[in-house]
C-alpha cells in the first residue's frame, strides 16, 4: 500500500527565496541561496538552481554561495552515512510497509544496497580474475610510459624498438573547496 498526499499549487509555491541561510547554528544574511520549506520535484529543483545562478550572476556573492553549497553537501553526506539516522528511517518505513510517497511526490523506499558476491570459490573465475589483473598492470605500465612522452611526440622503446606516440591530455576547468576541519 502506498501512502500519498499531493500538494496543492499554493503549497508548492510556498518555496520562498530568502536572504537567510541557517547552517551549523549560524544565521547568514545576504545569501542568494533559497530556504526550502517543503519537498521539491526534480524540475522544481532545476528551476530553483537556475534562479540562484541568475541571482548570483546579477547580484554577486559567488564565493559565499560556493562555500554554503560545500557545507550543505558535507552536511547531507554526513547525515546520509549516519547509521542511527538510517536505522530510524528504515524503522519508520517499516511502519508504512517499506514505502512512502511524500506530499511533494518523492518516493522513499527500504532497499538493499551494496550487495556483493564472492566468486573466488570458482576456479574459472579465479583464472579470469588473474588474467584481468595482469592485463590491468600491463595497461597501467603502458599508460605511464605514454604519459612520459610529450603529447603528440614520438618515442622509441629501446628494448623492443617499438615506436610509440605520447598521450594527449585533457582536463576540465572547475574549482575546489576545502572546508575547515574545526
Amino acid at each position: 500500500m502506498e501512502n500519498s498526499v499531493r500538494p496543492n499549487q499554493a503549497t508548492q509555491s510556498n518555496i520562498a527565496l530568502s536572504t537567510m541561510s541557517r547552517m551549523a547554528g549560524h544565521v547568514t544574511t545576504g545569501s542568494a541561496l533559497p530556504t526550502i520549506a517543503s519537498g521539491l520535484s526534480k524540475s522544481q529543483i532545476r528551476n530553483l538552481a537556475d534562479d540562484v545562478v541568475q541571482n548570483v550572476l546579477e547580484d554577486g556573492g559567488v564565493f559565499q554561495v560556493a562555500e554554503a553549497l560545500a557545507s550543505m553537501d558535507e552536511f547531507v553526506k554526513t547525515l546520509r552515512r549516519d547509521e542511527r539516522y538510517i536505522q530510524f528511517l528504515r524503522d519508520e518505513l517499516a511502519k508504512h510497509h517499506g514505502r512512502l510517497v511524500t506530499p511533494s511526490g518523492a518516493k522513499i523506499e527500504a532497499c538493499e544496497a551494496g550487495v556483493s558476491y564472492d566468486y573466488s570459490a570458482n576456479a574459472d573465475w579465479r583464472v579470469l580474475d588473474e588474467q584481468i589483473r595482469l592485463l590491468q598492470e600491463h595497461k597501467k605500465g603502458l599508460e605511464e610510459r605514454l604519459k612520459g612522452i610529450g603529447p603528440g611526440r614520438i618515442g622509441v622503446d629501446h628494448e623492443t624498438g617499438e615506436v610509440i606516440e605520447g598521450a594527449w591530455k585533457s582536463s576540465k576547468s572547475t574549482y575546489r573547496i576545502t572546508l575547515a576541519a574545526k
